[in-house]
């Protein structure tokens, strides 16, 4: 892939993704001045805004419009801004996740359509198409998974054995923010009632993934740093 083909998707998709950041920014903007106050909100968020455009024109491509989580990676590299900024100006590191994590559930509440339909039969073959392209691993910033085949227990699961945000932000050192992005499948399992049971992640020591599905159950997933 050439950087060619790389500056033309994202130059391409800017107006859409920058509206998108933009409403991010309003949302988590909201709460840095609940947090920090008035004052700390407007000095901060010009530089996220500019800390996101210097990491939005380093953004991999991992297949652009063909690739369903080009939107999941773009929507990390907007937490990753917002994480560096508030990192810089020594905040600590459970303030800036917890603050990332309820403006996730804001998102997900507002525009509960952002929450891809895992209990749906017809996304199936899609899902196992996309992770047999995966293994092709034509993309090295991509993730890489694996299909698992339903049983009694649950509908269908992924096991993913590289992580796209995981691998993004070990190039900016925010390793230690990724799990908090891994604790948002629990909005996006609870709001969209997807069933997802989760015990292990690559962020947090484990060598998969392991993504369980079963649509109507309660969520269960093990993470780190947020807890229920």
């Amino acid at each position: 892939m050439s950087e060619d083909k790389q500056n033309d998707y994202y130059n391409s998709k800017k107006s859409e993704f920058f509206t998108q950041f933009h409403g991010f920014c309003e949302c988590i903007g909201v709460l840095i001045e609940e947090k920090y106050g008035k004052k700390f909100k407007e000095e901060i968020i010009g530089e996220i805004r500019q800390e996101y455009e210097a990491i939005y024109e380093k953004i991999p491509y991992i297949g652009g419009d063909e690739n369903s989580l080009t939107f999941t990676l773009v929507s990390g590299a907007q937490n990753l801004a917002f994480y560096k900024v508030l990192k810089r100006h020594d905040k600590p590191l459970k303030e800036i996740g917890e603050l990332a994590y309820k403006a996730q559930e804001k998102i997900f509440k507002d525009h509960p359509e952002l929450i891809p339909p895992m209990t749906d039969p017809d996304i199936i073959p899609y899902i196992k198409y996309a992770a047999e392209v995966s293994r092709e691993k034509k993309f090295s910033g991509d993730w890489v998974y694996e299909f698992i085949d339903g049983n009694e227990e649950f509908d269908f699961g992924t096991d993913f054995t590289e992580c796209a945000i995981k691998k993004l932000y070990h190039k900016y050192d925010a390793d230690e923010f990724t799990p908090y992005l891994c604790a948002m499948d629990i909005l996006m399992s609870d709001i969209g009632n997807l069933g997802l049971h989760r015990r292990e992640t690559l962020a947090e020591g484990s060598n998969k993934c392991d993504f369980r599905y079963k649509g109507g159950r309660e969520t269960k997933i093990f993470n780190t740093v947020i807890k229920g």
